[in-house]
Parts: structure tokens; sequence; C-alpha cells
């Protein structure tokens, strides 16, 4: 092999070098991009919620005059949606629920109305926005800085389930606890979280096999006329994995 030969093959191995570090360079900046581009969004995202959280108690309960509440008539002039507000002491979950017209808006879209990852908290559109059916669901996101629905899924844990057995609904026609009873991990494709029942025995069936099912053990009795409430977010055990929370409504 002459020098030619020789100089022509090392040119082309540099060459074939710098296209790869460029490329790799290239990819280590997109990721940086994206990387900050999440941060920021979840930054705004969780600012906007801050915000409104400022809105949640009445003018009387911030002055200590009056019962801790929801203020709704100042919420539905920012988003006449609202259909309640889910909070958890001592937890992330402290957020106001929407409805919308399908299941779709509200996963890429804050309670302003603004376009954001995090989303909102939910309510199945299917389901009346009294809270009147047998079972409402309500949708959050599994975001990875915790907010939104995250600590759901750590109720998979027995001892973050005794922490934490209640949370509070508040609605513009009254007030819940809402004791959980049961939490699986079940399939997103599959109807395992239902909102009809053919009478009182299938919904006592029903209840019995999420609590065989269930990540943790809670000595809540759900009756036959009992309303309940389910919590669902995005797990990761298998693809399209979701874990499902499921309580009790108490007025």
């Amino acid at each position: 092999m002459d020098n030619g030969t020789k100089n022509i093959k090392k040119s082309c191995l540099h060459l074939i070098l710098r296209i790869l570090a460029a490329l790799c360079a290239v990819g280590i900046l997109s990721s940086a991009f994206i990387l900050f581009s999440d941060r920021r969004e979840y930054a705004k995202g969780d600012a906007a919620y801050l915000k409104i959280s400022l809105f949640k108690e009445s003018p009387e309960a911030q002055a200590g005059e009056g019962n801790s509440s929801v203020d709704f008539t100042l919420l539905e002039k920012i988003n006449k949606d609202v259909v309640g507000w889910l909070a958890s002491e001592g937890t992330e979950i402290d957020y106001p629920v929407v409805q919308g017209k399908d299941n779709d808006f509200y996963l890429s879209h804050l309670f302003t109305g603004e376009s954001n990852k995090l989303g909102s908290i939910f309510m199945d559109y299917r389901n009346h926005k009294d809270f009147s059916d047998k079972n409402t669901i309500i949708y959050g996101h599994n975001m990875k800085n915790g907010s939104m629905f995250s600590a759901l899924t750590k109720y998979k844990a027995q001892s973050y389930y005794d922490s934490f057995p209640t949370m509070l609904l508040y609605t513009p026609a009254g007030n819940f606890s809402v004791e959980w009873f049961a939490g699986i991990v079940t399939d997103g494709n599959y109807e395992s979280v239902r909102l009809d029942f053919k009478d009182e025995n299938d919904f006592k069936s029903y209840i019995n096999s999420l609590k065989e099912k269930s990540t943790f053990e809670a000595n809540t009795l759900v009756e036959a006329d009992d309303r309940i409430i389910t919590l669902c977010t995005c797990s990761y055990e298998f693809d399209n994995a979701r874990y499902a929370l499921f309580g009790k409504l108490i007025n």
C-alpha cells in the first residue's frame, strides 16, 4: 500500500471520528435541552398550582373567622370546569379537580387552561360532577418531580397506607372524607375500574375483588349503599400499567 492510499484512509478515518464526535455532541446538547425544557415546564406548572392554592380557602377561613373550606365561587371565575378539590395533609396532593368534555384535554392543560405537561387532576367526563355516581373516577399524572398524583403509587406499601389512610374532598355542595380501602396495579386497557354496576351484589362483589388484589390491607367497610371514588395514575410495572386507589366517600 503506497503512502497516498494510507493518507486517504487516515483522512477518512479522521473524518468519520469527527462526524461521530459531532453527533455525540448534538445528542448530549439535545438531551440537555429536553431535560432543561422539562424542568422549566414542571416549574411553571408547579408555580401555577401554588398560585391557585392561594385561592383555596375562603376569605373568612383565611382570616380565621370560619372553617377551612374552598372558595368555589372564586375558583369558578378562573375555570368553570372545577368540580372539587382533593387534599391529603402531609403529601403533595392538594389540587383542584376539573371535568372536561373528554378525558384528553386536561392531560396536557393546567387548571388555568395553559398547555403544560403536568396537566390537571380531572374527573372522568362520563361521571356526574356532583359525585353522585356509585363510583367517581379521577385521573392525574405520575410526575417525575413528585407532583400531581405521584404519591398514589406509594400506597403499594402498607406503611404508607397506615400513615395516610384518608383524604379530604371538597365540593361546591359539601365536603367528604375519603377512607381508602384498596389499591391495585392494573392494565390501563382493562376495565378493572368500573363506572356502572348491575345491582348491589355486583357492587359488593367488585369491592371484594378489589380488596383481594389490594397492595395494602384496610379495615374500611364498604356497604351496598355506599359511594366510592377511584384515583388513577400511571405505574411502571409493565407497559400501560396503572395504579388505582379506591376510597369510600363519607359526608
